[in-house]
Order: C-alpha cells, then sequence, then structure tokens
C-alpha cells in the first residue's frame, strides 16, 4: 500500500507522533499514540478536489490534398 509517514499533533493531549497515511484513504482517522483519541488528520477534512475536466474534442482533420505529380517523374521506365 502507498502511503507516507506523517507527523500529527494530537488535538486532544497535543503530544506529536508519527502515523503511516495511505494515499487510498485520506480520510481514514488516526488514533494518538498516547492517549487513544480518534481524529482525522488535516488531509482528511479539506474539501475534495474537483474532477478533472475532460480535454476538448479534436478538431475535424483536414481533407486530403490533391496528390500532386513529382517533377521530373515524367514517363521514365521503372528501373
Amino acid at each position: 500500500m502507498k502511503g507516507t509517514q506523517r507527523r500529527l499533533v494530537c488535538p486532544q493531549c497535543g503530544k506529536g507522533f508519527f502515523a503511516w497515511r495511505p494515499d487510498d484513504l485520506p480520510g481514514a482517522q488516526v488514533k494518538c499514540y498516547f492517549c487513544g483519541h480518534q481524529f482525522q488528520d488535516e488531509a482528511a477534512r479539506r474539501p475534495p478536489l474537483e474532477p478533472p475536466k475532460p480535454a476538448p474534442a479534436p478538431a475535424a482533420p483536414a481533407p486530403p490534398a490533391a496528390a500532386a505529380p513529382i517533377p521530373g517523374s515524367g514517363d521514365k521506365p521503372a528501373p
């Protein structure tokens, strides 16, 4: 599971400690190692980000240009 160690401060007892914060579950509760109080870290209290807007549709492709004859290719026989 991907995540990082974060330094947190318990809002009840005021002691700081490190806790594992998984990337997949930002709203998971944290339990203080000292007093046992469960709380959400600041990342869980933030409003969720808006999903990215879809990219605009690509422009219609240009019609193919008329094939122009290659100068000098004339009526020469193939080698």
